[in-house]
């Protein structure tokens, strides 16, 4: 059942096994996965809403980001502003790497590789078949010699009937069993506890009503910043509770540091080759796969750098051309990527940032409407992933250049310790704050995602990822939400 709790007045109490905050993807996904009787708060309304948004917007005082990107009120979470990109973690990962982390995943890539395969299930990815039609035999030959990079393949949740995944609107059937309620306009304004487990939740609708939520097991869902700033709060309230994961807790924030890298000068026996081989792939409107690069990890090993992914923009030069018209028709006519006869290529990286406690989530001063703290985010970028990201541009530019792909313009404001502000740009991938470990003085979660010391508290999302890596995070989110799900079935 989906149900507007502001527009519900009688409601005054709601029982359940299971309480989850968040309706995004790991809220939702969690939720339509389990056999218990379980409900979803949800903040926002059915869309994105907007006011609501802003209202509880956080403070910013790290380096430039815009951190509430993806803090977004509405059924379906980030999910209503996601592109649909999707590619799992690596093994590299997973590694004891001590310049990225001091302590790396507690769980290893094995452990999730059958949860990958059943979240691509549950995303409904688009099949990569139309790479067969556009192989990259001669892109594979030249990653091959250069041993630098490697071939990397993103899949898309999008279709031609839907449209792109939206989890809310998706997801909803799963809501007609009457074991699983989802209630929207429902502000969690407190984590109550007592004896050192959760008991529920108190929730509070725009007109000011309370209502208590009475549950066996709660799990926190509603993304980065807002479940530390939950927990934070918890623990203001209450420091008897959380004081074992005090040390970790809300820090380690990172996300992918996004960089344009300049600009390749493509050579013209290449012009061709690299638009068919290292592009989006669409067909009939819908966007299937995308192929681009990943640093080889024997590499990044040597140069004790981060995992980063690379993809090349190809762009119409300014000005008519005859050929390019053409390209685009035939592009449209056969949905194969257009090839321009002397396009702008541009290079965007995805670097993988250090783990430090120094980029953190807080609380801040001011409160919001409900009189809770707002969130203080600060976001620290190290000279280590400033490293990474000029140590993989440099790395692709000699690599095109050995290979006769092209010559590299680097970014001038891309350094070996420095990134400027204009060189980079949002990923939207924010990760970190509740991080999952071994024990309680490195990290907030175990690896079955349960609060260290509170038997009944879990958290699932990317505030738990040990380390980020380069991939887009929504598949491993997802993967992580369905591990979940089993544990907390099995639990009873």
């Amino acid at each position: 059942m989906i149900v507007d709790l502001a527009a519900e007045a009688s409601i005054e109490t709601i029982e359940t096994d299971v309480a989850i905050i968040g309706s995004g993807p790991a809220g939702i996904s969690l939720a339509s996965t389990l056999k218990r009787d379980c409900c979803v708060i949800e903040s926002g309304g059915l869309a994105l809403d907007i006011r609501n948004h802003w209202r509880f917007h956080s403070v910013n005082v790290g380096d430039q980001t815009n951190v509430d990107s993806l803090r977004v009120r509405g059924v379906g979470g980030a999910s209503l502003r996601w592109t649909g990109r999707c590619i799992p973690l690596d093994p590299y990962d997973f590694e004891d790497r001590p310049w990225i982390s001091d302590t790396s995943w507690p769980i290893n890539y094995e452990d999730l590789v059958p949860w990958f395969k059943r979240a691509e299930d549950l995303m409904e990815l688009q099949s990569a078949d139309i790479l067969e039609r556009f192989p990259a035999k001669d892109l594979e030959s030249a990653v091959a010699s250069d041993g630098r990079w490697r071939p990397c393949v993103w899949r898309f949740a999008d279709d031609a009937e839907n449209g792109m995944f939206r989890f809310g609107e998706r997801m909803a059937p799963a809501f007609k069993s009457e074991t699983r309620h989802l209630f929207y306009h429902a502000h969690c304004a407190q984590i109550l506890a007592d004896a050192g487990q959760v008991r529920g939740l108190l929730l509070v609708t725009e007109s000011g009503r309370r209502v208590t939520v009475k549950a066996r097991h709660v799990v926190i869902a509603a993304g980065c910043v807002e479940s530390a700033r939950l927990l934070l709060d918890t623990h203001r309230t209450n420091p008897s509770l959380l004081g074992a994961v005090e040390p970790w807790l809300g820090r380690g924030f990172n996300q992918h540091l996004r960089v344009d890298a300049g600009r390749v000068h493509v050579s013209p026996a290449w012009r061709r080759p690299l638009q068919k081989q290292a592009t989006i792939f669409r067909r009939k409107g819908v966007t299937l796969a995308e192929r681009g690069f990943a640093i080889d990890p024997d590499f990044a090993r040597r140069e004790r750098i981060g995992n980063a992914s690379l993809n090349l923009r190809f762009e119409r030069q300014e000005g008519p051309s005859v050929s390019d018209f053409w390209a685009r028709v035939r592009g449209r006519v056969l949905d194969e990527p257009a090839a321009f006869s002397n396009p702008h290529v541009s290079l965007e990286i995805d670097t993988e940032q250090t783990v430090t406690k120094d980029s953190r989530i807080e609380l801040a001063d001011e409160l919001d409407p409900l009189g809770k703290p707002r969130a203080r985010v600060r976001w620290t970028i190290s000279e280590t992933d400033c490293r990474t990201a000029y140590v993989a541009a440099k790395a692709f530019g000699g690599f095109a250049h050995s290979q006769g792909i092209g010559t590299l313009d680097l970014a001038l404001g891309l350094k070996p310790i420095s990134v400027a502000p204009d060189a980079r740009r949002d990923s939207n991938h924010q990760l970190g704050g509740t991080r999952m470990s071994e024990t309680a003085a490195t990290g907030v979660v175990n690896r079955d995602l349960r609060v260290h010391g509170v038997p009944n508290l879990s958290v699932v999302g990317g505030s738990v990822f040990s380390t980020g890596g380069h991939a887009n995070p929504t598949q491993a989110i997802v993967a992580l939400a369905l591990r979940l799900a089993k544990r907390l079935d099995a639990e009873g």
